[in-house]
């Protein structure tokens, strides 16, 4: 290998990624296989966990881990690159991926959260070697040269990894923490995918996160995730909106 590349060191890690986490709470036990009592009789799914237990597992477990696994190889000075639902996985602390993925998990110190899909990942200071980073920084108004190593440059890496997390989670949150009325169907809610969601917000809100959240409280499955992220005087919001314009801060910082 050549002086300073990036190593990938391989482990199973499980399948249980956010891609399927990311769904309604709903849907996932409906998904599951059906209880049997002793004499094999069908029994009806257990009554899921209240909203706000699966909320804080979601809050205290998922997004506090993968800020820290993200935290974790900047500091090794790492750029990720394709942060995205398939490259966050879920394990537990007893290596069960069905426990830290399953519906009815509550406890946020038995999930073991790990990045995975390092295929992009670039150390930080080698991020101004590709084009389009260069081209994306400069529509950022950043003036980044072939080879510059300097704190704009691996400002904007850092940042890119971020506002690719911050839409993650808030996908997460509008999946996962959806409150379905009874008979409606996954697919009746709209996209909330990273694509879909990073187009509504910059696209036609133009990055106004107060118009954003009134569009949100407008979809009844959503209301109790606006009210969530109003808490605190809205910590959530003020959280969501450093990560999803990390570049934008990224930029004026210079």
């Amino acid at each position: 290998p050549k002086n300073g590349a990036t190593w990938l060191v391989y482990e199973y890690a499980g399948l249980a990624t956010l891609a399927g986490y990311a769904r309604p709470a709903s849907v996932r036990v409906a998904e599951m296989p059906p209880r049997r009592g002793v004499f094999g009789n069908l029994l009806p799914p257990q009554p899921l966990p209240k909203w706000r237990e699966r909320a804080d597992y979601v809050v205290k477990g998922i997004l506090k881990q993968s800020i820290e696994a993200l935290a974790t190889l900047h500091e090794r000075g790492i750029k990720h690159g394709s942060v995205g639902r398939g490259s966050v996985v879920l394990g537990s602390a007893g290596q069960d991926k069905n426990e830290a993925s399953s519906p009815y998990a509550l406890i946020p110190s038995r999930l073991r959260l790990r990045l995975t899909d390092l295929g992009f990942s670039v150390p930080l200071k080698e991020a101004s070697t590709d084009d389009a980073f260069r081209n994306r920084a400069r529509s950022y108004n950043l003036t980044i040269l072939e080879g510059d190593d300097n704190i704009a440059s691996r400002n904007f890496a850092v940042a890119e990894d971020l506002h690719a997390l911050g839409f993650v989670f808030l996908g997460l949150l509008l999946t996962s923490l959806a409150e379905l009325t009874p008979g409606s169907r996954a697919d009746s809610l709209p996209p909330a995918d990273e694509d879909s969601l990073q187009r509504l917000l910059g696209d036609i809100f133009e990055g106004d996160f107060d118009k954003f959240r009134e569009y949100l409280e407008e979809e009844r499955a959503w209301r109790n995730v606006v009210g969530l992220l109003d808490e605190k005087d809205g910590a959530g919001w003020d959280l969501l909106r450093q990560m999803c314009r990390a570049r934008e801060r990224a930029g004026e910082i210079g």
